[in-house]
């Protein structure tokens, strides 16, 4: 099993990936990595971790892509950074299986759609989110933000993408909904209200519209938006979230009493954080792509790093791309009977 990582991808590039994918190597005897990035710095991590040459491969690189690059233009002026070196490789490279990145996700996505290309069938790529929820479970937000603009036919078509994802992760019967501004069938501008009408007559476990402020209740296990609202209501949420944070944290921290207070709440608080922790865990593959895409958080951490990597390895060995591939001809055939 062969994983491209992106070794200069993400705020703790290029320790926290390394250290991810060395204890990604001493967890799966059949894994082996092309790390793009500073051989030296590459070397010096996986000697340390004890993991032998003939487990990896380097691909040199000291240049990453930056959020100032121009998400269309970087494969152009930084033909030599790491992640341009990865498309270049895995759109060569049959043998490769997937590809992991922690780098802006404008250049991921774009160099993913002009390098590496869609499944047969696929119009548009979509991004998956993973979110905790109330009852302490998972919801799948598609697309997280890859396609700003959007027909019903891609909603339809990232709903049918998601399901084949969540049956793989064990979900049989993944429940799917689309956001909009009510629950009734006829709320929603017409992409929205379209898309409803083709999904509650697709096969798919359909439950109709969720709301914004119900995403996180455990209505629904995927979501179907266009990107443009999906991207807002995570960052909105993302920032709410950590607007919340420091107001709890201020309030702790105000005096010795209310520090005092907070020691003896220890466990608890650290019990509320942890479905945040797993979330923020969690890749967001680009479902779609002809080739296994997967993205991680700017801000992972190497146990992240570590997880992506081996998620995806079990992905490809699963066969997610084959999976939609056929779930998207099945799509098609039907529309073509009609």
């Amino acid at each position: 099993m062969n994983v491209l990582v992106d070794v200069l991808g993400g705020d703790k590039a290029p320790q926290a990936v390394l250290e991810g994918a060395a204890s990604a190597l001493l967890k799966e005897s059949d894994l082996h990595l092309i790390l793009v990035g500073p051989t030296e710095k590459i070397k010096e991590i996986m000697n340390r971790s004890s993991i032998s040459e003939s487990r990896y491969e380097i691909i040199h690189s000291e240049e990453a892509v930056l959020n100032t690059d121009h998400p269309s233009l970087f494969i152009k002026q930084k033909p030599n950074c790491s992640m341009a070196l990865c498309f270049e490789v895995l759109r060569k490279r049959e043998d490769i299986d997937a590809m992991i990145s922690a780098g802006p996700t404008g250049a991921l996505l774009t160099g993913t759609v002009l390098r590496i290309g869609r499944l047969p069938g696929v119009s548009r790529p979509a991004l998956i989110a993973t979110l905790p929820t109330r009852g302490g479970k998972f919801v799948r937000l598609v697309d997280a933000g890859a396609n700003m603009d959007c027909k019903s036919d891609y909603l339809v078509q990232f709903a049918f993408m998601a399901d084949c994802y969540l049956k793989l992760l064990g979900n049989d019967s993944p429940r799917v909904a689309t956001l909009s501004v009510g629950q009734e069938e006829g709320k929603g501008n017409e992409v929205v209200k379209e898309t409803y009408s083709i999904l509650k007559n697709s096969g798919l476990n359909f439950v109709g519209n969720v709301e914004g402020d119900h995403v996180l209740k455990d209505e629904a296990d995927i979501v179907v938006c266009d990107g443009f609202a999906g991207n807002v209501f995570l960052k909105s949420l993302e920032e709410g979230a950590y607007f919340i944070s420091d107001l709890f944290k201020a309030a702790l921290y105000k005096n010795i009493f209310t520090k005092l207070g907070a020691l003896l709440q220890l466990k608890g608080l650290k019990k509320v954080k942890e479905p945040f922790n797993h979330a923020n865990k969690a890749c967001a593959p680009l479902l779609g792509a002809k080739k296994l895409v997967l993205k991680c958080h700017g801000k992972s951490e190497a146990e992240t790093f570590e997880a992506t990597i081996l998620e995806a390895s079990r992905l490809s060995k699963l066969g997610l791309q084959e999976k939609i591939a056929a779930a998207v001809a099945a799509i098609q055939q039907t529309d073509s009977n009609e």
